[in-house]
């Protein structure tokens, strides 16, 4: 009888699961918390590192999960952001705007499609350096295709976004809801030391590009290498490959498509920098997307809300991940265990050695990050704490900002509860464990370069610019 090798479950179990311990650790885990005041310098409320007590117990009780699960749910703009990105895509296919433009793009790249994948990488990299990658879901379809068409699978597509965009973001140079809320809270000038973070930016996307492109030239040399290859062979049966083969030409209507969607682009990168743009207005700017580029494109109105209402479908599992993930940080909120924690990992630092202290202080984040995966939630708790003890080891305020850089955003691209790398892994229909799988070295390699960088900005002093 063949032993059966393990397998990582699925994310559902997985997250079912870190809720229940969360809510087993409200009953054991001591509850404290800090006093929070209100920060003059960004106007939001912060942590009073010296203002730490102990509280009465608040433990959640395990029949109130379904209930934590549910209010996320209803009440997570972000949730219905991502649905109405993967709808409005799905009417934008429709239309074969995109098929006609890829397929012209790669019939001018013929025999290069090598190098048409190093160039997106690089512009999703480069994009990444100030967008997080849940708002670039809307790429996915579009990268799945391409890929496909260049003889690639879906998973190269998420890496695009996930490797390339995610890992710049994780160091964001001018990265507005992470670095940004950071240095405002660690008294620092906005996107100062800009410099070293924009070598660690190049260093981190040859990495994760060397990784994408290594694995896509496998899958194109043998299909079979695929770690996906199952889904990709449902995907040919349902014909969601598309041939190279016919004459490359596109229609005045699908011009007319792609220019809505670049407008659509443009408006919600305007819409997020100059009019403080959430989740919510983005969402609307992808219902309008849906319906004038579908009537751009020649569909019916009937026909956008079919195409409209399957894209959405698609995005339902990805939605109550979502939820279920959100839920986890609630519980440890209400059970008034998040300061408990938080307050345990900072004082680590103070026994760690000199030369340990900057990693050490990477992989504290990148803990946090389990408990609070939203960048500016994070900053809010843990800055405060962390910008003292530095203050007391002699470490500069520029490098711990560094390392919840690191912590907050490489954590990202693996934890289960992760909305940036959840919704990007569904649209692609790349399951998380499969992910997993392609993530075991490149997760290592982003380890040591963060560790090496972490001492380095030590060394040197990594200061204000």
């Amino acid at each position: 009888m063949k032993k059966k090798s393990f397998q990582i479950p699925h994310v559902f179990v997985i997250l079912v699961m870190l809720v229940m311990i969360v809510t087993a650790m409200t009953y054991f885990v001591p509850a404290g918390e800090f006093a929070r005041v209100k920060n003059e310098a960004t106007g939001k409320e912060i942590v009073d590192a010296a203002s730490f007590s102990w509280v009465g117990q608040n433990p959640v009780s395990f029949l109130q999960i379904p209930n934590y699960i549910v209010k996320a749910l209803a009440g997570s703009s972000l949730i219905w952001m991502t649905i109405f990105s993967a709808a409005s895509i799905e009417v934008i296919l429709a239309t074969g705007a995109f098929d006609a433009a890829i397929n012209m793009m790669i019939h001018k790249f013929k025999n290069s499609e090598k190098m048409l994948l190093i160039a997106t990488i690089m512009i999703f990299g480069i994009y990444g350096m100030r967008q997080n990658p849940v708002s670039m879901i809307g790429f996915i379809p579009i990268l799945v295709l391409l890929c496909r068409m260049c003889g690639y699978d879906a998973l190269v597509a998420a890496a695009i976004i996930v490797l390339g965009a995610g890992g710049s973001q994780s160091i964001g140079p001018v990265a507005p809801a992470t670095t940004a809320i950071a240095q405002g809270f660690a008294d620092l000038p906005i996107f100062s030391g800009i410099g070293y973070r924009l070598i660690l930016c190049a260093l981190l996307l040859l990495v994760n590009g060397y990784f994408i492109v290594t694995y896509a030239m496998r899958v194109k040399k043998d299909p079979k290498a695929s770690l996906i290859y199952e889904i990709e062979e449902e995907a040919k049966k349902a014909g969601y490959d598309k041939s190279v083969d016919k004459e490359a030409s596109i229609t005045p209507r699908q011009i007319c498509v792609l220019l809505v969607f670049l407008a659509s682009i443009a408006l919600q990168v305007y819409g997020g920098i100059v009019l403080g743009w959430g989740n919510t207005e983005t969402a609307v700017q992808f219902v309008w997307l849906a319906v004038i580029g579908g009537l751009a494109g020649g569909l019916t109105p009937s026909e956008i809300s079919i195409k409209f209402s399957k894209g959405a479908s698609k995005m339902m599992t990805a939605a109550l991940m979502i939820g279920i993930a959100t839920a986890i940080s609630s519980i440890l909120k209400d059970g008034k265990i998040i300061d408990t924690i938080v307050r345990a990992i900072a004082n680590m630092l103070l026994a760690c050695p000199a030369f340990l202290q900057g990693p050490v202080m990477f992989l504290a984040n990148l803990l946090i990050n389990v408990f609070i995966p939203s960048g500016s939630g994070q900053a809010a708790a843990v800055m405060p704490l962390m910008v003292p003890v530095a203050d007391l080891i002699g470490m500069t305020r520029q490098t711990v900002v560094l390392a919840f850089n690191f912590g907050d955003g490489l954590g990202n691209y693996v934890i289960p509860m992760s909305s940036a790398l959840l919704a990007n892994l569904m649209a692609a229909g790349v399951p998380y464990e499969k992910w997993m799988k392609f993530m075991g070295k490149i997760f290592a390699a982003w380890i040591v370069i963060s560790c090496v960088g972490m001492i380095t900005a030590q060394a040197v002093h990594y200061g204000p610019f």
